[in-house]
């Protein structure tokens, strides 16, 4: 046993070598030999990791964790913080958390020992959005003031919290916006946006994948959360717009979705007031809460989590030019959104903002201050933080009735795409089991029953009244997110029998005997069918509308195409065989695809090319320029103009309301402008010469301006106050026995988000058209998930319509048929349209 003295002298010999490390450990501006958080200055994110490597070289309370790659191929990393001690026993404090999130079978006393015994996880993302750089740059100052702080309150938090920090979501965007912004410094483009997505395929909306889980950067993170390290606080680091307050944390604005545990919001609400008393104690004004942003909607981040039993937190902080400052004069500053109406002092916002300049730094300042207050809770409650994460577990499991579950039936109309479901729940660590007829089972007593629950059922959006009228508070962001009724697949909520197992994955089908086969149509046919076209075998389709051997819409291919057909088959799917009397077919070729990529960057252009891609179609982007140059057909077969507005296609700049603002800014001349007449004339020979034109959702309007087609948007003129629909699911009747409706049931759910419904009449004998899926009959059939006002002028008003033009055809689809990646269900409009574009009899 040591001596007093020789203890004393080992705690002396250990504070000295601490602060010796704590001064070898160089600030992020020495580093990076650049001034962090001066104006006109970013770090990008390889220089950001750099300088993580550098702390988990030299401090002992930094460790680095790589996540995976990203979309284009970067180190994805999470910094672990925390004090020596716990990262030396970080096996042990994950175990516990993960007993915590999952406590069936401990008992009460066991779980009080967890809670005692363990650390509160809390995970702090930020960035996800590129463009709200700043977070990015404060977490390289905040990990080295907690990787050589002295004090014994830092050293106290880091006792009681294991901090996992990243301090980009969106490492790919986060470098283009870097670079775009150091290529225009000095110019009058400076701190302007990008004429592209800044996330390869999907922009703003990588804050929109997180139940649908289709990008690299939510896969990885959402393994890491539920499937590793289960944080009982997240917080989400955001920015907004610089007109208004300078900071938004919780508590949230209404509505809320009243399945999450009400200890998720206590939390969440505390945490919020001690960031917003740290703020104002600072000194730091524009501090609000209960604006703007609501606690509906799983689909970003931190929302996702609520229904896993995890407090999410949102700050929104005021944005500058990137890394330039902003003058903000006293006059602009408004409110305008929920919660603050009127810009002024009010009880969620006492202290207003006088208006002035703001700066990267002030980002980063108030970013710092909520940061350590966060941090700052979790150690004060870390018990509480462990034990109600248990709490809301196990009332995730009582709230299940006795043997209460959802069932996948095997027999449905699109096994394959059931299979994929499946596959999702299970990546969200959701328990499945099966039984020996192959029907999967969901059951609910589990710890993730609710958001399994809330995944696999319909909404109704809950109105909240702010004040007596008419008038509810409006979605933040879509109104609809029924898994099932999105990806067109049968779900059932039942009994669950006994004798299930748990649920594995079947494997892809073997490729049987060697020789000609046969392909059914659907959404997952098509990776098998592209790689058959790819083959240079031969390949042809059948339809009709009566009774024979094969469904309307196969495939028939021969030994070429039917062996790499078979190489590409997903889970569910198998070749069948070729009958002797297949019918009248068909030839069919690769279609050559081309899409619209306008310069005011297009989220749903890249969302439809992330699709076609995972599906092997091959595709090809068109700016403005190249198709004004015209002979399209002589490279595509068919172009999609994705969910744009007829302004911005047509000039490149959006709509402007009678006494809105008109002030739009300017990107470099190489990147403006939209198709213009010569634009649309290349469209219009593309068509006649027997090209395939396909329009989504709000292009539809450009497509019936330009053309002389028997179609008219039936609501391009209602009014707000008269129809309202802000992405939710209604309900289609799908006529049968055409090719571009090949593989689609009799009924499909349908994403609409704009007040799109078409009224078509009989043409001219100069061409013709079809009425592809229309509305139903009675308004109250209309809603199947969601919310929507005026539904009664949807009905019998027509969803898509095709039409005969020239030699080739105009395809309008009047909703997003690949809303997200999520709407697997509709996904057969596209793919048929494209496949349309070289079939020939």
């Amino acid at each position: 046993m040591r001596s007093p003295s020789a203890s004393a002298s080992s705690l002396l010999l250990l504070l000295f070598a601490s602060s010796v490390l704590a001064a070898g450990i160089p600030i992020p501006s020495a580093f990076l030999k650049l001034d962090i958080g001066a104006d006109k200055v970013l770090a990008d994110y390889r220089q950001i990791r750099s300088y993580f490597n550098e702390l988990d070289r030299q401090s002992p309370r930094v460790q680095m964790v790589d996540l995976g790659k990203t979309t284009l191929g970067e180190d994805m990393f999470m910094a672990v913080i925390s004090s020596e001690a716990n990262l030396t026993n970080l096996t042990r404090l994950k175990e516990i958390s993960r007993q915590l999130s999952d406590p069936r079978g401990l008992s009460d006393a066991q779980i009080a020992a967890l809670t005692h015994e363990g650390k509160a996880f809390l995970l702090i993302t930020c960035n996800i959005h590129s463009t709200e750089i700043g977070a990015s740059q404060m977490a390289m100052e905040w990990a080295h003031a907690l990787a050589t702080a002295e004090d014994a309150e830092t050293k106290r938090r880091l006792d009681d919290v294991v901090l996992l920090l990243l301090p980009s979501l969106n490492p790919d965007g986060q470098i283009m916006e870097t670079e775009w912004y150091r290529k225009w410094l000095g110019t009058k483009y400076e701190g302007g946006r990008m004429p592209w997505l800044y996330h390869h395929y999907v922009g703003h909306d990588d804050n929109r994948d997180w139940f649908m889980l289709t990008q690299k950067e939510s896969q990885v993170l959402s393994h890491a959360v539920y499937h590793e390290w289960f944080p009982q606080v997240w917080l989400d680091e955001h920015q907004m717009g610089n007109n208004g307050p300078r900071i938004f944390m919780p508590p949230y604005s209404d509505p809320v979705d009243t399945d999450i545990h009400p200890l998720v919001w206590r939390e969440v609400n505390l945490i919020g007031s001690n960031m917003a008393l740290r703020l104002e104690q600072a000194g730091k004004t524009g501090v609000i809460y209960g604006y703007a942003f609501d606690a509906y909607w799983p689909g970003g981040t931190k929302n996702t989590a609520w229904y896993k039993n995890i407090s999410g937190l949102l700050t929104e902080v005021a944005s500058a030019k990137l890394a330039s400052p902003v003058f903000v004069d006293p006059t602009e500053l408004g409110g305008g959104r929920k919660g603050l109406v009127e810009y002024g002092a009010q009880t969620n916002f006492p202290n207003p903002w006088p208006g002035g300049w703001w700066r990267l730094r002030d980002i980063m300042d108030y970013e710092r201050i909520a940061s350590d207050a966060i941090l700052e809770t979790c150690a004060d409650r870390r018990e509480d933080m462990l034990r109600d994460m248990a709490t809301r577990a196990r009332h995730s499991i009582a709230a299940a009735a006795p043997g209460e579950a959802f069932r996948i039936p095997r027999a449905q109309h699109d096994w394959p795409t059931a299979l994929r479901l499946a596959a999702l729940l299970a990546e969200h660590n959701v328990e499945l089991l099966s039984d020996a007829s192959g029907d999967v089972w969901v059951p609910l007593a589990q710890p993730y029953g609710v958001f399994a629950r809330e995944m696999l059922t319909a909404q109704r959006y809950p109105e909240v009244k702010l004040v007596p009228g008419p008038d509810i508070v409006r979605p933040y962001d879509v109104a609809a997110w029924s898994l099932p009724l999105m990806m067109g697949v049968t779900v059932e909520n039942v009994v669950m029998p006994a004798g299930t197992r748990p649920f594995t994955m079947p494997a892809a089908a073997s490729p049987g005997p060697s020789g000609s086969a046969t392909l059914t149509p659907g959404p997952e046919s098509a990776r098998a069918l592209n790689a058959a076209l790819k083959s240079g075998g031969k390949v042809t389709r059948t339809f009709h509308d009566g009774e024979l051997p094969l469904a309307s819409g196969t495939a028939l291919l021969d030994a070429t195409a039917a062996k790499a057909a078979a190489a590409a088959l997903p889970p569910g799917l198998s070749l069948g065989e070729t009958p002797a009397n297949p019918g009248d077919t068909q030839s069919l070729t690769a279609p050559r695809v081309a899409i619209y990529k306008p310069w005011a960057a297009s989220m749903d252009e890249g969302w439809t090319r992330f699709l076609l891609e995972q599906y092997g179609f091959k595709l090809t982007t068109l700016d403005n320029a190249t198709i004004k140059k015209g002979a399209l057909r002589t490279k595509f077969d068919a172009l999609i103009l994705p969910d744009v507005t007829k302004e911005v296609i047509g000039t490149g700049k959006p709509k402007r309301e009678e006494g809105a603002m008109t002030y739009f800014v300017e990107l470099p001349p190489e990147y403006q402008g939209g198709l213009d007449k010569e634009g649309a004339k290349a469209l219009k020979e593309f068509v006649e010469s027997g090209g395939t034109l396909v329009a989504f959702s709000a292009a539809c309007d450009y497509v019936i301006d330009q053309f002389n087609v028997p179609v008219v948007n039936a609501l391009g003129r209602a009014k707000p106050e008269e129809f309202g629909c802000p992405g939710s699911l209604l309900r289609a009747s799908v006529r049968p026995g055409l090719e571009l409706t090949a593989g689609l049931p009799n009924e499909v759910a349908l994403f609409v988000d704009k007040p799109i419904a078409f009224q078509t009449t009989p043409p001219g004998s100069e061409l013709d058209r079809w009425v592809l899926a229309s509305y139903p009959d009675h308004p109250e059939d209309v809603l199947l998930s969601g919310w929507i006002k005026g539904e009664d002028k949807l009905t019998k008003k027509a969803a898509a319509v095709a039409v005969r033009y020239g030699q080739g055809w105009i395809v309008l689809l009047g909703f997003r048929p690949q809303h997200r990646a999520q709407t697997n269900g509709t996904f057969l409009f596209v793919f048929n349209a494209l496949y349309l574009s070289t079939s020939r009899h």
